[in-house]
């Protein structure tokens, strides 16, 4: 039979019963389709039968409406799940508004809202309605175990672990961060972090900004004190967090305590400085003693009155000013000194290592030439640093031809950095060997202690720069170094 719609209705005269037929087709085919499901139950003789059940939830959970309607909990359900939701049930027939329980049956889980109907003021039936929350909890349930795994990995980092709001005040520190500074999380509750350098604790708003528009952490190698008053090294990374529209609404900081490395470092740096000065010696020894030679021959020629004194003065000077040079870049190498970033020529300090070393050279039968471009740069750099580094490779370069040759230093400006290419023809490295250059206590010399490429490697990166190696065996090895001519090197706070 057609039914006609309520408007139809209206229009033709018909009876609203075709109405009412309509609306109940259009109701039940609409809770038929559900998702969820909708039953209704009566107390009848002591016993809660149901008198009506549709909707999708109710195939999932592996019951049909033939089962439901006209039965008791008990019928369907095992009796102690039964008589679990049984006292929903009459709770609701007490007249309890918006009673609601969780269930799962089949690995479904719902949860189901009672609410009783009354006529003249009792309650004559209950209706309820069941919604499938499976995928809700299954996400709720692996939101809470990434929640609790983040919780352990924050309490259990050996990095101190600092979240603060945009200003650098401190919400929360997980107890690394307290054993790496020594404030307890109650006395820095609300307060700046004690990890921000004094150049940086102004400057939020600013960092901020450079989060959001640049997307990276920000990376910094600092000096800081501790509660008690110690000094301590720490490499400190400040990353975001953002909300769901990407906006920064708080800060992570993370620190590390570098204190044990940097120790580490300058020992290595010591004992590599105190290697060297020790195989220098040798050959300072034999290049002061010829002029000494010299100048001893002299003043006994010129002491026997036999020839005019005044022919040999600008030779005695000469051998002077040799020896005074030699011993000057001998104590610049070997005295301890603060690494200090400023302007500095390169060609100058690679003259001075030359001077240093041509006489150790000419012992090997060694010739060193030196190509530099004209008007080469001023570069920022440690000046004592990188003579160390240029005296390592030209040492490993001279004692790597023991039967001779010539060492090329090369100098020029390349796509805005310096380049300072060492090429030997010596021996050459295997490339086996080339994994682990730069290791401490990886040499391959007999008496070496790979402390010197190690230190050229860490100062060189300390300097924003790099090393490049290439080398064939019995052809020879190329160093090369980089270093950037614009100022990218920030000094520690």
């Amino acid at each position: 039979m057609y039914l006609y719609s309520p408007w139809e209705c209206v229009q033709m005269g018909r009876p609203l019963i075709d109405f009412v037929e309509y609306s109940h087709e259009e109701l039940m085919g609409m809770l038929l389709e559900q998702q969820g499901m909708t039953f209704k139950f009566k107390k009848i003789e002591g016993r809660f039968i149901h008198t009506f059940c549709a909707g999708q939830l109710l195939a999932k959970i592996g019951l049909t409406p033939q089962e439901v309607v006209g039965s008791q909990l008990k019928d369907f359900l095992h009796e102690d799940y039964a008589a679990e939701k049984e006292a929903y049930y009459n709770e609701a027939w007490q007249g309890k508004e918006d009673v609601s329980y969780e269930g799962e049956l089949l690995g479904v889980t719902y949860v189901a809202s009672l609410r009783p109907i009354r006529r003249e003021g009792e309650v004559v039936e209950v209706i309820a309605s069941c919604v499938d929350i499976t995928e809700r909890r299954k996400s709720e349930r692996e939101l809470r175990e990434t929640k609790e795994l983040l919780e352990s990995l924050y309490e259990s980092s050996v990095d101190g672990i600092c979240i603060m709001d945009t200003e650098g005040k401190v919400i929360r520190i997980n107890h690394a961060f307290e054993k790496i500074y020594g404030w307890s999380e109650a006395e820095l509750i609300g307060k700046k972090a004690p990890m921000f350098p004094a150049h940086l604790e102004k400057r939020m708003e600013e960092i901020c900004w450079h989060l959001q528009s640049v997307k990276k952490g920000i990376h910094l190698e600092t000096v800081r004190s501790r509660k008690d008053g110690e000094t301590i090294h720490v490499f400190m990374t400040l990353a975001p967090i953002r909300d769901a529209d990407d906006h920064i609404i708080a800060l992570t900081g993370i620190t590390r305590d570098i204190s044990e490395r940097k120790k580490m470092e300058d020992f290595y740096r010591k004992a590599d400085k105190l290697n060297a000065v020790g195989q220098l010696a040798a050959g300072l020894a034999h290049e002061i003693r010829n002029p000494l030679t010299s100048l001893r021959g002299f003043l006994q020629i010129m002491q026997s009155g036999r020839v005019d004194k005044g022919e040999y003065y600008d030779i005695m000077l000469s051998e002077i000013d040799r020896i005074n040079s030699i011993v000057n870049e001998f104590l610049l190498i070997a005295k301890p000194s603060q690494s200090k970033f400023q302007k500095n020529d390169l060609v100058r300090i690679l003259h001075g290592v030359v001077t240093l070393l041509e006489t150790q050279a000419a012992l090997n039968n060694i010739k060193i030439v030196t190509e530099i471009e004209d008007a080469f740069p001023l570069v920022e750099c440690s000046d004592m640093e990188i003579k160390q580094v240029f005296v390592n490779i030209l040492k490993n370069a001279i004692e790597a031809m023991p039967g001779g040759g010539i060492v090329t230093i090369c100098a020029c400006v390349k796509k805005e950095m310096a380049r300072i290419r060492f090429v030997d023809q010596g021996v050459g490295i295997g490339e086996n060997q080339f994994a682990r250059l730069g290791e401490p206590f990886f040499t391959t010399k007999e008496k070496g202690t790979g402390l010197g490429l190690m230190m050229c490697y860490k100062i060189i990166g300390d300097h924003k720069g790099e090393i490049n190696i290439n080398s064939a065996v019995q052809v020879g090895t190329t160093f090369e170094i980089m270093l950037p001519l614009s100022s990218s090197v920030s000094p520690e706070a």
